[in-house]
């Protein structure tokens, strides 16, 4: 029987909780992107990273992307072929949302919430909407390349590559819908956690 995406995904991280059996860090790291709001994305991802630094620091963006799916589709501007694709994005979002916060759950920590707001710009059009689902997206994908450096679980490296190749069909999707090119080019750039928090920081309002 052919598994579903989440359940794949599931599967990776249930694989990775199993096989660890205790959380590096204090518990002054512990929860660090729960209290992003507080501190910031770039002062938190200045220390030293674990890998549930990394499963928060994820699941923040993952959140991020789930609402703004919610909200483009709300407004109904969107039809036809361009609306099932959004809508179908959004359902994957979801889907990494659940599977990062269950493992996150196993592990014994809290995982870091959905925000009441985000400082999303008006999504008043086609062009707006298809717009910055092209940067969410592409900023995705460069963070999870960036984090992978940090990340030691194989299992967990396992899970985010599943995860990336994701949000890379997104993007191209996104391109094609906009008339852009695909695949741009033949890689991909890594973002720096301040390269992150530059373009998502205001987005959460810090």
């Amino acid at each position: 029987m052919n598994m579903s995406m989440n359940e794949h995904l599931q599967e990776l991280l249930d694989f990775a909780a199993a096989r660890r059996t205790f959380v590096r860090g204090s518990m002054a790291i512990a929860g660090s992107l729960a209290a992003t709001s507080a501190i910031g994305l770039g002062r938190a991802f200045a220390q030293d990273l674990t890998d549930v630094d990394i499963l928060q620091f994820a699941l923040t963006l993952e959140h991020l992307e789930a609402r703004m799916y919610q909200d483009m589709l709300a407004t109904g501007i969107l039809s036809g072929k361009e609306m099932s694709y959004l809508q179908s994005f959004g359902e994957h979002e979801a889907a990494h949302v659940d599977a990062l916060a269950n493992v996150l759950s196993q592990l014994g920590e809290t995982p870091a919430q959905a925000q009441e707001n985000y400082n999303f710009p008006p999504f008043d059009s086609r062009e707006a909407i298809l717009g910055f689902a092209k940067v969410a997206e592409d900023v995705g994908v460069g963070a999870y390349q960036g984090a992978a450096a940090f990340i030691e679980n194989k299992a967990y490296l396992a899970a985010a590559g599943s995860i990336v190749q994701v949000e890379a069909r997104h993007a191209a999707i996104i391109n094609l819908l906009s008339g852009l090119p695909p695949v741009p080019a033949s890689t991909t750039p890594s973002l720096t956690i301040d390269e992150v928090n530059a373009k998502v920081g205001p987005i959460l309002g810090q």
